[in-house]
């Protein structure tokens, strides 16, 4: 007797159903990557992030004591802002030349911006401003940093507390 012997095509079936099989685990694996890649917490824009670990608490207090440092800025103003005469108020901002951020600042009366002033570049004071419907009483000015480059806002505004006094002759 003789025996039939299967044609040649008869295994091309197992062969793509491997081949599909393989395909599948592939893609599946390719969607879970996709899946933790996108499930990663994205930080707030301006945030720093930094990795801890194998690194000592001082090694970690070091390098936020190093972005502190970076973005630190002096504020100087006149405790007392006087009304003159001529319609301007005495402020006295300035930038002092060891900030490493130009300024803009807001006087402020009543939760109303009574003036807002332009940029200002380090070493530089604005002696006065126009003084508007500012009355005497307690106001706030607000320094904002800038971005060197863009001259946008940089962190957060810092506000202080003066007082509005008219000036004596």
């Amino acid at each position: 007797m003789s025996t039939k012997k299967p044609p040649h095509f008869a295994g091309l079936g197992r062969r793509k159903k491997l081949i599909v099989a393989c395909l599948a685990i592939v893609c599946a694996l390719v969607a879970v990557g996709l899946y933790a890649w996108q499930s990663q917490p994205v930080p707030e824009a301006g945030a720093s992030v930094t990795t801890a670990e194998g690194k000592t608490r001082q090694e970690i207090q070091d390098e936020l004591d190093a972005i502190v440092r970076d973005n630190m800025m002096t504020i100087s103003v006149a405790p007392v802002a006087q009304l003159q005469e001529d319609g301007k108020l005495r402020v006295n901002v300035q930038n002092v030349q060891d900030n490493k951020f130009p300024q803009r600042f807001r006087v402020i009366q009543n939760d109303e911006t009574m003036y807002e002033s332009g940029v200002v570049e380090t070493g530089k004071t604005i002696e006065t401003c126009p003084a508007g419907d500012i009355k005497e009483g307690e106001a706030y000015i607000e320094i904002q940093a800038l971005d060197a480059k863009t001259l946008d806002s940089h962190g957060n505004p810092t506000r202080v507390k003066v007082r509005v006094e008219q000036a004596e002759n």
